[in-house]
């Protein structure tokens, strides 16, 4: 191929750094349900500039069974679950011959070949069966492309403003030809089906100047025209095919460009703070070696030894993701757009963060960034926060500037006292908590901008301990739906803003919050050992089976069954076991429970793919059989994880379900939402060391290996351990984790009542 990666081997990056780079795999998780993009980002990147693909339509962008690219834009949400994005396409073609204006997102598919394709963090390159090759790179929040046109080729590149994959309400193009640069605007978005949209600019600047250029507006071809705007737009611009004067020779195209979601001046102060190299192979390569540089630092915060180069691999490539979202949305003046539609400005070393998958990364992802990246943490903490000062409520899943308010619960609740208890404490913790507490108790916050109740059906829950029934046909994010969900989901916030109370000193509001906490046990049915949908008079709802998510047309559970939620009470599940009828019969349930491990949302069994089911397997630790769950952490994370296309059971979720492979590879999970108990599987490698803000965690596994997952003995600090369970803040500031690994289960270690980690009743 014409730009494999060890062609861009960056020669001042030290080997260590380079290894670990070169164990990730942006390809991972582009098959099947991952719905990740190959393309090139920066932790937390604003932009992500990677290929759009067809025709198999997908929501990362891309998939890996393509054969066609259309483009290369901008704006990718990383596994999230539905269509977003996609803005400012920038695509090449060989001639200007090939434009009809106006033209689509998918007007000019070129072929391709994974054979010509290349990619690792912060880089990503293509050669086109065009002729036509391609090299990405980027910064925080700008990119520096290379295009490489053949040698007869007339060198032209097309800019769709209106590329979004929702669609345009409104678009603008503007082209310089004496600052040889283009720039424009897109307002879409429509996350998810939501009315509300985002404004995105873009800047960019080119390398040679302009032969020709054009632009169109909806269906009007503008040819020769500078500006354009419509509800669609775009531009092209082409070439001369040599450049004249300059080292680079042929059809050589470099453009730098950047993007702002408060203005193209603001996209353009983005480009010129973080791109401030020429246009050369040695400028583009110098930044190829930047982004190697960051990202190394940044994966090189988790050391692992051991294991099979498969194993490294799918752990690196994990890491690499779960560290891709949320994403900055502010720029580097720090001015952003807030929630209430205005610019507001954040203080100076600080960033501003949208796109909070919050049903899915409350569980896990959250206490992963806070323990590795406290301080880009307490910012996402104080993110969420924003948008309750500017929108007067706290958001379920925001993108910039608006929140789709899509999925379920409060999940703002349990990711702020997560972000908290794992050491993200840089935000305005009381008046977050202050907020909390009036969105749980409060039942007239109301969000004006996407029209719901913060907490839907918060009255009813409020008044019998409960979301009853709710029959109707209503947009589900704007009804009272999953009725036993929902309850389940509230009572986890409860539980959280108590613990974060507590924290606080704020006696009174967690004795409230944890008596709210316990609602769940209202819809438990002693007879059928289920949590299930009762209506307001107190009866239980009819046509109950355990695995359904609908009782004829009243919706209980929301991408699941009931044999699925009714293990969803992770700060209680001694009192979820009592009710079953004690620790052995919920362990015999559980046993039944993982006959498969990913058997989807309408099954009796587990579904590791989705959320719901994530901290069932760590169960076992309160129900006096550790070594049952590290069996089964052991076998899903070796068989439901890889580094391949298809190496994830389901959607990604902004980094959620690479956590969770993180968390159960390191050996450990936190099962309780705003609480800092770590229950422990086994690790999976013979030595990881965490190097954390305060000191180093150092987890060994003597005997680790594959099909080793049970710990026979643990000592930590030198001294033996019997419990199945840590506190976060008992190893925050260094620690030594020594196992004893054997192929074989002992069950006597953690097996006590005495041992078993902690239930809040």
């Amino acid at each position: 191929m014409l730009w494999g990666f060890a062609a861009l081997v960056p020669c001042n990056v030290q080997a260590a750094k380079m290894d670990l780079v070169r164990y990730v795999n942006p390809f991972c998780g582009t098959q099947g349900e991952g719905y990740l993009f190959p393309g090139a980002s920066m932790p937390f990147g604003m932009i992500q500039w990677s290929p759009d693909t067809g025709p198999i339509k997908t929501p990362g962008g891309y998939n890996y069974q393509d054969t066609l690219i259309y483009g290369f834009s901008f704006v990718h949400l990383s596994g999230g679950g539905s269509y977003y994005g996609s803005d400012f396409n920038f695509t090449p073609l060989p001639d200007a011959g090939k434009i009809d204006l106006p033209v689509r997102r998918t007007s000019f598919p070129e072929s391709f070949s994974h054979k010509d394709e290349s990619a690792h963090p912060g880089y990503y390159s293509v050669q086109l069966n065009n002729g036509i090759g391609v090299q990405l790179t980027v910064t925080k929040r700008a990119g520096l492309g290379r295009f490489d046109f053949p040698a007869k080729a007339t060198p032209t590149i097309v800019i769709n403003a209106g590329s979004n994959v929702n669609g345009t309400s409104a678009a603008s193009v503007e082209i310089d030809p004496s600052a040889q640069s283009v720039s424009g605007s897109a307002t879409g978005g429509h996350f998810l089906g939501h009315s509300d949209v985002r404004t995105i600019y873009f800047y960019a600047v080119f390398s040679r100047r302009f032969e020709d250029y054009g632009t169109w507006s909806d269906s009007t071809n503008l040819r020769g025209h500078a500006s354009a705007e419509g509800k669609t737009a775009g531009a092209y611009v082409t070439f001369p095919a040599t450049a004249h004067g300059r080292a680079e020779t042929g059809g050589v195209v470099f453009v730098k460009v950047a993007i702002s979601y408060v203005s193209v001046a603001g996209a353009r102060m983005n480009l010129e703070s973080e791109l401030r190299t020429g246009f050369s192979s040695r400028a583009f390569h110098l930044t190829v070696s930047d982004a190697s540089e960051i990202w190394n630092s940044w994966l090189n915060k988790i050391d692992v030894s051991g294991g099979t180069m498969a194993d490294r691999r799918t752990f690196y490539t994990m890491l690499y993701h779960a560290l891709l979202a949320p994403n900055v949305c502010s720029d580097v003046n720090g001015w952003y757009m807030g929630y209430d539609g205005k610019i507001h400005k954040t203080p100076k070393g600080h960033d501003v963060y949208a796109d909070f998958s919050g049903w899915d990364i409350y569980r896990c992802e959250c206490q992963f960034l806070a323990m590795l990246a406290p301080n880009e943490a307490s910012d996402m903490a104080q993110s969420l926060f924003l948008y309750y000062e500017q929108g007067g409520t706290f958001p379920r899943w925001p993108v910039v500037g608006m929140d789709s308010g899509v999925m379920l619960g409060d999940p703002a609740a349990p990711m702020i006292a997560d972000f908290y208890s794992f050491g993200a404490r840089d935000f305005d913790v009381k008046a977050a908590l202050a907020g909390l507490v009036r969105a749980a108790t409060d039942t007239s916050v109301y969000a004006p901008r996407s029209g719901t109740y913060e907490r839907n059906g918060l009255s009813s829950y409020l008044k019998y301990g409960y979301v009853p029934e709710y029959r109707g046909q209503q947009y589900m994010y704007y009804a009272i739906y999953a009725s036993v969900s929902v309850t389940l989901e509230y009572a986890t916030d409860d539980f959280s803003v108590a613990q974060l109370a507590k924290a606080l000193g704020d006696d009174a509001d967690y004795h409230l919050l944890m008596k709210h906490s316990m609602n769940w046990k209202n819809l438990y049915n002693q007879e059928t050992g289920y949590i299930q949908m009762k209506r307001r008079d107190g009866s239980w709802a009819p046509g109950f089976a355990d695995n359904i998510l609908k009782y004829d047309n009243a919706q209980a559970y929301d991408e699941g069954t009931a044999s699925q939620y009714v293990w969803l009470v992770p700060f209680d599940l001694k009192g979820l076991a009592e009710k079953m009828g004690g620790l052995k019969i919920a362990a015999a349930r559980l046993d039944t429970f993982f006959t498969k491990l990913n058997a989807g949302m309408d099954s009796r069994y587990a579904y590791l793919g989705n959320e719901p089911c994530l901290e069932t397997p760590w169960i076992f630790d309160f129900l006096g059989e550790p070594y049952k769950t590290e069996k089964i952490v052991r076998e899903a994370v070796r068989t439901l994880y890889s580094y391949k296309p298809n190496g994830y059971p389901g959607n990604d979720d902004l980094g959620e379900m690479s956590s969770w492979y993180i968390w159960g590879a390191l050996g450990m999970y936190p099962e309780v939402p705003g609480n800092d108990c770590l229950v422990l599987g086994s690790p999976l490698f013979s030595k990881t060391i965490l190097h954390l803000k305060n000191g180093d965690v150092t987890i060994l596994g003597d005997g680790a290996s594959d099909d080793a997952p049970y710990v026979k003995r643990l000592k930590v600090d030198g001294r033996t351990w019997s419990k199945p369970w840590i506190r976060f803040s008992d190893i925050a500031h260094g620690a030594t984790l020594t196992y004893d690994l054997g192929p074989k289960p002992n069950k006597v270690w953690g097996s006590t009542k005495e041992d078993a980690p902690p239930s809040y009743q």
